[in-house]
């Protein structure tokens, strides 16, 4: 279903030009930033999708932008025909990128506490299919780039950060790497509901927060996961 939809999407969106873009129906999604691609909300030819585009942005900015948003492309093609993940439509111009829209919201606390064990476990699946091809996320201590669906569904967003290293990379960083995508989301039991948390996780947990105080390029601020972690491992 997924590949047909992208197929469909590639076909309708083959002829689809900025000017055809800009004057769609469309929702700015993310805030304003000088730096990172607008993300709107766009219905297209095919439907209602999502496009990134970097045109709107300064020189210095849109040279930055442009090169996640390469590096975004070569990750999702990677990852073609993997539920879960949005799929490459069509790239509009090097200034542009559009994928497929994933159902579902953010993630929140009222809907991971519906399920607690079953969110973390099916990310958990989700995160291993994206390593097996090699793409590792790098982000998902944002909630914003977990999605879940009515269903119960769970989907990842936003691979601006994500690497994908070719094999010599994979073979020697693979470990690591999948290893803090995963913190990712069990830092979110921890958080919510530490009791869930299995020993080995809860230990991890405690290796990813000290991990995270020598980080100086972005402030490390607590939630509580921490704290869940060692109630969990007195328990």
């Amino acid at each position: 279903m997924v590949a047909l939809h992208r197929s469909l999407g590639m076909t309708a969106m083959g002829a689809w030009s900025r000017k055809d873009f800009e004057e769609s129906p469309r929702d700015l999604l993310s805030r304003d930033s000088m730096l990172k691609p607008r993300v709107y909300r766009v219905l297209g030819p095919s439907g209602p999708s999502i496009v990134k585009d970097v045109a709107g942005l300064g020189f210095f900015g849109r040279f930055l932008a442009r090169w996640l948003l390469a590096r975004e492309a070569r990750a999702l093609g990677k990852l073609d025909g993997v539920e879960g993940v949005p799929q490459v439509l069509h790239r509009l111009d090097r200034d542009a990128l559009a994928m497929s829209l994933l159902p579902g919201r953010p993630l929140c606390k009222e809907s991971f506490l519906r399920q607690p064990r079953r969110i973390p476990d099916r990310l958990l699946l989700l995160a291993d299919a994206i390593h097996e091809r090699g793409v590792f996320h790098m982000d998902l201590r944002q909630r914003q780039n977990i999605l879940l669906d009515d269903q119960g569904g769970v989907g990842l967003v936003d691979f601006g950060a994500a690497f994908s290293p070719g094999p010599l990379g994979r073979w020697v960083f693979s470990r690591p790497l999948s290893w803090v995508d995963r913190q990712g989301v069990t830092k979110f039991l921890a958080r919510w509901v530490p009791s869930e948390l299995t020993p080995e996780e809860a230990r991890g947990v405690l290796r990813a927060q000290r991990l995270r105080r020598l980080w100086i390029f972005t402030p490390h601020i607590p939630d509580g996961e921490e704290e869940g972690a060692r109630e969990k491992l007195k328990g």
